[in-house]
């Protein structure tokens, strides 16, 4: 791994040692990254939470939705996604993605005390759906289209 990535895979292995066993070295474009790929614990199979060092950015991946975090100006990338996957795992914050049949529309990071009841951010979408880390608050809302 590059020292980018080693640095990350020290930080987020100091800040998180129960998620030790989720860690590991990867091969991204013949280019060596640290991953982490962390089982969602409400039981969903193959649903995970992931980070991966891919160049020189760290990317957090949950469900339909992901960020990308660098260390450009004052900006610290581990920092950024820090941030990002504590929020996703306090179970306070929610994915919410919009769909139009099997088209995905966008995604938003939004407080649970926040969920949407409809289309009103894509109103192209006929399908809001709602994915929470401990998922409790996961939803399909089934609309109208506008547009």
């Amino acid at each position: 791994m590059d020292d980018f990535s080693e640095k990350i895979a020290k930080k987020f292995r100091s800040q998180f040692p129960q998620w030790a066993e989720y860690c590991e070295e990867g091969d991204h474009e013949g280019t060596v990254i640290f991953e982490v790929k962390i089982p969602f614990p409400n039981g969903k199979g193959d649903a995970f939470l992931e980070l991966d060092t891919f160049n020189d950015e760290v990317t957090v991946y949950f469900d339909s939705y992901h960020a990308h975090f660098d260390d450009f100006g004052e900006n610290d990338a581990y920092d950024g996604a820090l941030v990002l996957v504590q929020k996703i795992t306090s179970n306070e914050y929610v994915i919410v993605s919009y769909w139009r049949g099997s088209q995905w529309c966008g995604s938003e990071l939004v407080a649970a005390i926040n969920l949407p009841t409809g289309n009103e951010e894509y109103p192209y979408a006929n399908l809001v759906k709602i994915c929470s880390w401990l998922g409790n608050y996961d939803n399909e809302i089934h609309c109208e289209p506008r547009g």
